[in-house]
């Protein structure tokens, strides 16, 4: 069993988050998705898996990259560009299949919303195989819950906290330690009633839990 899996994609970071998020929290394993690779040139980062059709990384970066870890413990996996998924759904597959304790992925927001959306979905992947796993930018931290998520304000990402459904409904919500609580209520996808909650007053964990369904959780700051 793997540790903590760190995956950059190629979305949008903003580098002195980064720098910072990295200098605070370890991991024991990098992958990147195709031109995740030049993030990492960018921060100084080892890379262990590099994954992809290589269409958007920059040729120096990959050239250097590929004479660098030639014969090495680095490896790396091209796939062609007319392909089923997407190389940050194949690398995050590789990941699942590491069985690690967490995984974080850097640069899946920002820029194409369509990417954006499947990254959303691809967590799913982990969330079957019980293995947290979020998407963290400069001022979001998201993940999908299935059950129960507890957040503890030291550990809190941001001011807010919202939630909504993956799936076509979610039931027996409750949300406790919160500003707008919530106790065993069905919520049913294309609203926005819990959107933007926030810690109670004197609360120091807020809870989420549901019966059925899958949630997506956002921690935001502004």
């Amino acid at each position: 069993m793997a540790g903590r899996v760190l995956i950059l994609g190629g979305g949008t970071i903003d580098y002195g988050f980064a720098a910072g998020y990295l200098k605070d929290h370890e991991f024991d394993i990098t992958a990147c998705a195709d031109s995740g690779l030049d993030a990492a040139k960018r921060l100084g980062i080892h890379i262990d898996f590099l994954l992809g059709d290589f269409d958007s990384v920059d040729k120096e970066t990959l050239d250097g990259f590929m004479e660098e870890t030639s014969g090495g413990s680095t490896k790396f996996a091209r796939y062609p560009a007319e392909k089923d998924y997407t190389d940050m759904h194949l690398v995050l597959e590789w990941a699942v299949g590491k069985k690690p304790s967490e995984i974080v992925i850097l640069g899946a927001t920002g820029g194409r919303l369509d990417h954006l959306v499947a990254n959303i979905n691809i967590l799913l992947l982990p969330l079957k195989n019980n293995i947290p796993a979020y998407i963290v930018d400069k001022n979001n931290k998201l993940c999908l819950v299935n059950g129960r998520y507890n957040i503890a304000r030291n550990d809190a990402f941001g001011k807010y906290i919202s939630v909504y459904p993956l799936t076509e409904e979610v039931s027996g919500l409750s949300l406790s330690g919160v500003k707008y609580p919530l106790d065993g209520v069905t919520v049913e996808k294309g609203g926005s009633m819990t959107v933007s909650n926030e810690f109670a007053e004197d609360a120091e964990e807020a809870v989420i839990s549901l019966d059925k369904g899958i949630l997506i959780v956002i921690q935001s700051a502004d």
